[in-house]
């Protein structure tokens, strides 16, 4: 929006640079650029015509005689609009216009001793219906730059943020100029005649917060006064006639838009409503435009007229034999405006402000300035008014206290230059005990609505250069981290620590995964998705460590030791999980290879190395674990792989792809992964997140550590063979054997030996050790007999191997 200087200090009483008042607004977050209205033009001069008559010679071309009030000259212009008795501005001989001299020239045998100007040619518009006509009251023969302030007055050109709709006004602007440098803003109020209310005016939509109908009769369209089209023009305004140049002066004035509607053209009575679906309306730009039912008109019995804040319609337009008029002052739903004007692509300074919120309270004076210049410029006589405020503006009331205000800016302001601040900016203000009542006013309606607004208020007047330098203020008090963030963070540094590298997926996966894996599909589905390959919530982490395998091979890297801890979705509650994938290369360090008789830092990772790495995780979380083979992932090597129990509840597994599914995903056969099931995440709030079957409830849970005195005697060995059915688990055959004497301390298996296809041999090697003596012979015979026996017991067919 461009507004100029001058008319700011019709406002406020300033004479302070402009550039210095354009520094000052940048500060309090109007940002503002300041330049000089248009380029001074020596040599030219007001003159008046004295005589028109058409070129002799040249069809579209006259000839005028004009003075300025010392001699004649004659000049010669192609301009339709020129008459005898209008003052205009001549260039004379050696002006420069548009980069051109300006000297005598012939056309034909008529000679042109200047040339007659119009706004286009004096560089303050693009584009120029005719020369331009002064006041016939213009005083001629002076310099035509003082007239127009050409290169004199000061143009402020301000951007503004969405929610600083009051600022789109020379009112608003003047109000945050003499907040800025501690001044009054000065306003006016006319006085107009009260008449009666006889106008029917029918609403039919809500997105009408309010709506002032003015019927003035007995107008003339003309030319308006060079002052207000002065305004206009350094504006960036077009001027048009008198009275839509009054509309428009009052939108850049007040920030208020209004539309005249030349009320002989009006059929029946006014109607604000929805439009018609597929309804249409030649609007002013000459286009027509198809409405929706979305969009707001205003109407007649016949026709649409107008639409709602954005632009008025070619059939009620006011032109030179408008006599009546229909003055429409009026406040819309801003979102409505904006959906149509954005549909429709038309922006227009109605719209523009709209869109961002106008004063709802100021709807009816800016109304009453707009009738009072056209009673003085225009004539006529005012009929009828009529004021439907709707939706009248609710005072709001916040509460702002100094301590928050220094908790928030880190500095004191005092009471007295915080009243003065928001009083300045015509908010109005009252201290009640320690705090502040700020009464909200409805040109501050849609940005002031929190506390903290006001603190911005307060600081940006203030000054924020005036804020001193300080270091930042670090508390002392150590704030102790969530026990689910440590735990998060030990098993993370215990997977780095162990050789792997730490992988970050999107939670979203393919369904061709789940369907190679042969799982069931998530029941979480994504209905927006962009790609099908990201169109399903994963309840397995696993499905997203193959997917980046396979990337990594399409890039030649086969070595792999990922992890990845993230979530899993289900219908109810989210599971946070971790899970791994090896495969290639294992580096362990150095290992001496006895046939080859080298050393090398690196294996090949195969299932118990895997196991290891799972064994010595719980082992770390300080938890007790058993495997088994029973209700093994379908996607897993039934022969090498193991789900992981703890406290009776399966927690997650470890094992080998099957080799169909690594062929179907084309990923080397030897292929590992686990996943282990930490936290439960449920939906409810008020459901207790320590679930049975996650490791982090088990965590927490744990047994504390008992330190034992070092056993003072040593442990004898004995090398112990059960022969048992073929079928029976190793695993199971240990857990007994740890339970059937207190004696036993560690067992160790080191051989297992297929006797026939019914039996086997299991060799594993036992400890015995008593707290306090040493054990003979004897003793650990007698021991190992009550240990068969007990075994016995549970199985029967159990025999101890010579």
């Amino acid at each position: 929006m461009k507004v100029p200087y001058s008319w700011v200090k019709e406002f406020v009483d300033i004479d302070i640079p402009a550039s210095e008042v354009a520094e000052k607004l940048n500060l309090i977050g109007i940002e503002t650029t300041v330049y000089k209205f248009g380029n001074y033009i020596p040599n030219i001069t007001t003159v008046k015509i004295l005589s028109v008559e058409k070129h002799p010679e040249k069809d579209k071309l006259f000839v005028c005689k004009v003075s300025d009030g010392e001699r004649e000259y004659q000049v010669i212009t192609g301009a339709d609009n020129v008459k005898a008795g209008s003052v205009v501005i001549l260039a004379q001989p050696g002006a420069v216009i548009l980069g051109k001299e300006i000297k005598p020239v012939k056309f034909g045998s008529i000679s042109s001793e200047g040339m007659l100007l119009s706004l286009q040619e004096l560089g303050l518009e693009e584009k120029s219906d005719g020369i331009f006509l002064l006041d016939e009251d213009t005083p001629i023969g002076v310099d035509a730059n003082k007239v127009l302030d050409i290169g004199s007055d000061d143009i402020f050109e301000i951007e503004i943020t969405p929610n600083r709709g009051d600022v789109l006004s020379v009112k608003g602007l003047s109000r945050e100029i003499a907040a800025a440098f501690g001044l009054k803003r000065k306003d006016y109020y006319p006085q107009l005649p009260s008449v009666e209310n006889s106008i029917e005016i029918n609403i039919q939509t809500d997105k009408v917060l309010r709506y002032k109908a003015t019927v003035i009769k007995g107008i003339k369209v003309k030319q308006s006064p060079l002052s207000v089209r002065l305004k206009l023009i350094k504006s960036g305004l077009s001027v048009i006639n008198n009275i839509v140049d009054i509309t428009n002066y009052i939108l850049l004035q007040e920030g208020q838009p209004l539309h005249a509607f030349d009320l002989d053209k009006i059929e029946g009575k006014i109607t604000v409503r929805n439009a018609f679906e597929g309804e249409k309306i030649l609007t002013l730009d000459g286009q027509e435009r198809v409405l929706t039912n979305q969009d707001i008109v205003i109407a007649d019995d016949k026709k649409p007229l107008a639409i709602a804040g954005v632009i008025g319609g070619e059939n009620s337009k006011i032109d030179q034999n408008t006599q009546n008029i229909l003055l429409e002052s009026a406040v819309f739903d801003p979102t409505s405006v904006r959906k149509t004007a954005k549909r429709l692509s038309i922006l227009t300074d109605s719209s523009y402000r709209f869109e961002r919120g106008v004063d709802i309270e100021n709807c009816s004076t800016a109304s009453d300035k707009a009738v009072s210049l056209i009673l003085s410029l225009a004539g006529g006589e005012v009929k009828t008014v009529k004021d439907l405020y709707l939706k009248p503006y609710q005072p709001k009331t916040v509460v702002l206290r100094p301590s928050f205000i220094e908790k928030i800016l880190g500095s004191k302001i005092e009471d007295e230059t915080t009243i003065k601040i928001l009083t300045g900016l015509e908010i109005p203000v009252e201290k009640e005990g320690e705090e502040f009542k700020v009464h909200i006013p409805s040109f501050r309606s849609y940005d002031l609505e929190r506390e903290i607004d006001l603190v911005e208020e307060v600081a940006r007047v203030y000054g924020y250069d005036k804020f001193e330098e300080d270091y930042p203020k670090i508390p002392t008090k150590i704030f102790s981290k969530p026990k689910d963030y440590e735990f998060d963070t030990k098993v993370r540094q215990f997977f780095l620590n162990s050789g792997f590298t730490e992988v970050l997926n999107y939670t979203f996966t393919s369904p061709d995964f789940y369907n190679t894996l042969s799982l069931p599909l998530p029941k979480i589905h994504i209905q927006n998705y962009i790609l099908k390959s990201q169109s399903v919530m994963r309840d397995t982490v696993v499905v997203s460590l193959i997917q980046n395998q396979v990337e990594n091979l399409r890039f030649g890297r086969k070595d792999l030791s990922i992890f990845e801890l993230s979530s899993t979705f289900f219908d109810d509650h989210e599971s946070i999980n971790v899970a791994g994938l090896v495969s290639g290369k294992l580096v362990d360090g150095y290992n001496y290879t006895s046939p080859i008789r080298s050393f090398s830092t690196n294996r090949d990772w195969d299932f118990l190395s895997l196991k290891g790495v799972i064994d010595n995780f719980l082992t770390f979380l300080g938890l007790d674990y058993l495997v088994s083979d029973e209700n093994l992932p379908v996607f897993l090597h039934p022969y090498e792989s193991a789900n992981i129990i703890v406290m009776g509840y399966t927690v997650g597994y470890v094992g080998k792809i099957h080799p169909k599914v690594a062929a179907e995903f084309e990923i080397p056969k030897n292929t590992f992964v686990f996943e282990l099931k930490l936290k439960y995440v449920p939906r409810d709030i008020n459901e207790n997140p320590l679930k049975e079957g996650y490791i982090y409830t088990y965590y927490l849970n744990k047994r504390p550590i008992i330190y034992k005195e070092i056993p003072k005697y040593p442990p004898v060995k004995r090398d112990l063979a059960f022969v048992i059915d073929v079928n029976l688990k190793v695993g199971n055959l240990i857990e007994d054997l740890k339970k059937a004497s207190n004696l036993v301390k560690n067992i160790k298996l080191f051989d297992v030996y297929f006797l026939s296809n019914s039996r086997k041999s299991v060799a594993v090697s036992v400890e015995f050790l008593h707290p306090d003596k040493n054990l003979s012979d004897e003793e650990v015979n007698l021991e190992v007999e009550e240990i068969l026996n007990k075994l016995k017991l549970i199985y029967p067919d159990i025999e101890l191997r010579k």
